[in-house]
């Protein structure tokens, strides 16, 4: 496990966790947005160079809720066909796709916006033989951060939240012993040995215990929250808490809201911003909006600008250091990190 390093001085606003436009095709699109008449409009990735060269990463969907809209493509190739998508979406706004942190760090040098690909779900991997050379192909092609689970099952491990819970009563299947499975932790190590953050986000506890056993690199929860403070399924317990930071990794706050789930306002969010580092450190804080994914969003964060969130946790006692480390250096911290355990650095 690698300790926290000192937060850089000055770091532009890097998002753990969001998604371009359209990566649900049409008429699946049209259909989820008629469902859900309260959800925020997409918001572009020109936002980025609104936030004076902030960066993010795009994270394309790989599990087969989603991959399913994609007809007539494999898993493997609807992850493709998004990923390729949010490139076209940050050229024409101006965006450096980063496939690595020296290139995230020059962008940030000459104040260009910037785009890390990542991939929420790892469904699309499928099984063996094949999944870990589809990792490397993912690699290869500068994916940044996998998240293992989503919204099902998978041969990875379990999800925190299946659809079926907030979709219906529909029957469902799952295994019969949850957590990290065998290849789940070939996986995690040899995203270890490639550089590529793992996310537990969305991960149940056994999956997530299982990974930060398997890991030698830090790992993030991307979005979530502190389930001490709301006993949210998705948030997550102290100890699951303490276990993501003592990787040397993240947990990324959530502006989520939908009903009366999640975070109401900016006052909310940075009240479990503050329980997290009285627990773990600010060290260990990220931001992770789920801009484009999520049926709603807190108060006053509708165009997922993160300056709000900044001037109110400077005015819930964070330093300015801690606020810069939160909005983006933490997160870059951890992304060079692991890609330091990858070359058998520190």
């Amino acid at each position: 496990m690698h300790p926290a390093a000192s937060d850089p001085s000055d770091t532009s606003a890097l998002d753990l966790h969001r998604h371009a436009r359209g990566f649900v095709p049409q008429p699946f699109r049209a259909a989820w947005r008629a469902l859900t008449p309260a959800a925020p409009a997409e918001v572009g990735l020109g936002r980025l160079r609104e936030e004076g060269g902030g960066a993010a990463v795009v994270c394309a969907v790989g599990d087969g809720v989603v991959t399913r809209t994609h007809l007539g493509r494999s898993p493997f190739d609807a992850v493709e066909a998004q990923l390729a998508g949010a490139e076209r979406e940050a050229a024409a706004a101006g965006s450096v796709v980063a496939r690595s942190v020296a290139a995230l760090r020059a962008a940030q040098a000459s104040g260009a916006p910037a785009v890390l690909l990542g991939v929420e779900g790892a469904d699309a991997l499928g099984g063996d033989p094949a999944a870990l050379e589809r990792l490397d192909a993912w690699a290869g092609r500068g994916v940044r951060l996998v998240g293992l689970v989503h919204l099902a099952d998978n041969a990875l491990g379990t999800t925190s939240l299946p659809w079926q819970r907030y979709a219906g009563p529909l029957p469902v299947r799952r295994p019969a012993r949850p957590g990290l499975t065998a290849l789940g932790t070939r996986v995690v190590r040899r995203m270890n040995d490639r550089g590529l953050l793992v996310d537990v986000a969305h991960a149940d506890r056994a999956t997530l215990l299982g990974v930060v056993e398997a890991t030698s690199a830090p790992v993030v929860a991307s979005h979530t929250g502190a389930r001490a403070l709301q006993d949210f399924v998705r948030y997550l317990a102290d100890d699951e808490l303490v276990a993501v930071a003592g990787t040397g990794g993240l947990v990324g706050l959530w502006p989520f809201r939908h009903r009366r789930t999640g975070v109401h306002d900016v006052a909310a969010l940075v009240a479990h911003a503050r329980h997290v580092a009285g627990l773990v450190g600010p060290e260990h804080l990220a931001l992770g909006t789920d801009t484009n994914g999520v049926p709603g969003v807190m108060a006053g964060f509708e165009d997922g600008d993160p300056s709000r969130v900044a001037a109110a946790l400077v005015g819930a006692g964070f330093t300015p250091a801690e606020v810069r480390g939160i909005l983006g250096g933490n997160a870059l911290r951890v992304l060079t990190d692991v890609e330091q355990c990858a070359r058998g650095g520190p």
